[in-house]
């Protein structure tokens, strides 16, 4: 129980797989050792974007526009949908794998090196084709 403890003191982000590894114990018995015993939780990192004064008004903009284009004939076939994601090829991990281990929420801010090597994946779907897969490598 003691060596979890440390383990998790001097890393408090690190993963009950990767502990598990460390430590030689079985990940559900770490799981058990921070939950049960150590009283800890694991507290996911939450992104926060900074509203600014006018956003308000460009939302509210935004939503009439698009609700007076919803009454046009044949706006749903001119309406595309599409996604993306980004791959860090630095390792970096996504925000939902990466979890804290604290008695209380530690309501950190986690600091991370913008403009890193990456790859980004983008596809679209229309009502009459799939545009895509189209990979950018950005550096």
């Amino acid at each position: 129980m003691e060596q979890v403890r440390q383990a998790f003191v001097r890393s408090p982000r690190k993963l009950t797989v990767r502990g598990s590894r460390e430590l030689g114990i079985p990940q559900p018995t770490v799981w058990c050792i921070l939950q049960k015993r150590l009283k800890l939780k694991p507290y996911r990192l939450m992104l926060q974007q900074k509203l600014q004064p006018n956003d308000h008004h460009r939302r509210m903009t935004f939503c009439t526009e698009l609700q007076a284009l919803m009454e046009e004939n044949g706006f749903f076939e001119r309406l595309i949908f599409s996604g993306e994601s980004t791959f860090h090829l630095c390792g970096k991990v996504n925000r939902h794998n990466v979890h804290m281990w604290r008695r209380e929420n530690p309501k950190s801010i986690v600091e991370v090196a913008l403009y890193l090597p990456k790859v980004n994946v983008f596809c679209a779907v229309s009502t009459f084709t799939v545009y895509g897969s189209f990979f950018f490598r950005t550096d």
